[in-house]
C-alpha cells in the first residue's frame, strides 16, 4: 500500500507541475510579473530555447550554402557548355570567312584573266611535306581537265596537270624541283626563265635564270609569264624579285623570286580548261 501512495503522490506531483507549465505559457503575456518558481523554470528553458534556436539557424545556412554550391555548378556546367558551344560557332565562322576570303580572291583572279576559260576545283590531297608542290584536285576527265592544262590560284599562277583520272586531277607547281616556266620581267619586257627548287623555297622564294646582264632588274620587279610559253599563256603573275646576284664573269645574272601564291596554304584552285600549246605555234624554253 505504501509503494502505491508514494507512486501516487509522484504521479500528482508530476501533473501538477505539467499544470504550472502549460498555465505559465499561456498567462505569460498577460502578466507583467512572474513567480520566482516561473522565473527559476525560464533561466532554464530561455538557454535551451537559444541554443536550439542557434542550431537551428545554422543547420539551415549550412542546408542553403549546399544548396547554392550545387546551384552554381549547375550554373557553371551550364555556362561552360555556353562557352563550348559559341566557341565552336565561333571558329566555324571564322572557317567561312576564310573560305569566303579565298573564295573572293578566286573570282577577282578569274576575272582579271576573264579571257581564259576556267573550272573550280578543290585540293583534296599532297604529297608529303611543307609544300604544295605537288598536289591532287577533285576534277578530272569527266569535268574536262586534261594534262598540260595550267592552274592558278590566289592571285597568280600555281603550276600545271600532269596527270589526269575520271574524277581527279594531279597538278605540278611552278616550285616544284622538276619546274620551269617562261617568262618577262614587267617593267623590262625582258625575258627570262622561273625556276622552282624546294630547298631554296624553305626560304620563301625561287629562283629567276637566264636575265641578261644588260638587264636594268630591280628588287621588288614583277615577274609573269611570256608570250613564248607552250604551256603557260603570257600575263599571269608569277612573283616579284627580291634578291639579285651579279657575276661580270658570266653572260647572264640570277636572281630569286617571292611568289605571289602561298605554296603552304592552298585550298582552291583555278584551272584554265584549254591547252595553250593546242592554240598558239610559238615554242616553249
Amino acid at each position: 500500500m505504501a509503494r502505491r501512495r508514494q507512486i501516487t503522490q509522484k504521479n500528482i506531483v508530476t501533473y501538477i507541475t505539467i499544470f504550472l507549465l502549460i498555465m505559465i505559457i499561456f498567462t505569460w503575456e498577460k502578466r507583467e510579473h512572474i513567480s520566482p518558481v516561473e522565473d527559476s523554470i525560464t533561466h532554464v528553458i530561455i538557454p535551451l530555447q537559444k541554443g536550439v534556436t542557434y542550431f537551428g539557424d545554422w543547420l539551415v545556412q549550412r542546408v542553403d550554402f549546399v544548396k547554392n554550391i550545387n546551384i552554381l555548378e549547375e550554373t557553371a556546367v551550364t555556362l561552360q557548355e555556353e562557352v563550348n558551344r559559341l566557341t565552336y560557332e565561333n571558329q566555324i565562322l571564322e572557317q567561312s570567312k576564310l573560305e569566303l576570303d579565298r573564295l573572293q580572291k578566286l573570282y577577282e583572279l578569274d576575272q582579271y584573266y576573264a579571257d581564259y576559260p576556267t573550272t573550280g576545283a578543290r585540293i583534296i590531297g599532297k604529297d608529303p611535306g611543307n609544300w604544295y608542290n605537288v598536289f591532287i584536285i577533285d576534277k578530272g576527265e569527266n569535268q574536262g581537265i586534261k594534262v598540260d592544262m595550267v592552274v592558278m590560284g590566289g592571285i597568280g599562277l600555281i603550276g600545271k596537270i600532269i596527270q589526269v583520272g575520271p574524277d581527279f586531277a594531279k597538278v605540278r607547281s611552278i616550285i616544284d624541283d622538276t619546274s620551269s616556266v617562261s617568262a618577262s620581267i614587267v617593267r623590262t619586257d625582258d625575258l627570262c626563265v622561273v625556276k622552282g627548287d624546294l630547298t631554296l623555297f624553305n626560304k620563301g622564294y625561287i629562283s629567276i635564270d637566264y636575265i641578261s646582264n644588260n638587264v636594268n632588274l630591280l628588287i621588288g620587279d614583277n615577274v609573269i609569264t611570256s608570250n613564248l610559253g607552250e604551256i603557260y599563256p603570257p600575263g599571269i603573275l608569277i612573283g616579284e624579285v627580291v634578291a639579285i646576284e651579279t657575276n661580270e664573269n658570266q653572260l647572264s645574272k640570277k636572281a630569286f623570286l617571292k611568289p605571289v601564291v602561298d605554296f603552304k596554304h592552298l585550298k582552291e584552285v583555278l584551272v584554265i580548261n584549254q591547252i595553250w600549246g593546242e592554240n598558239e605555234e610559238d615554242s616553249d624554253i
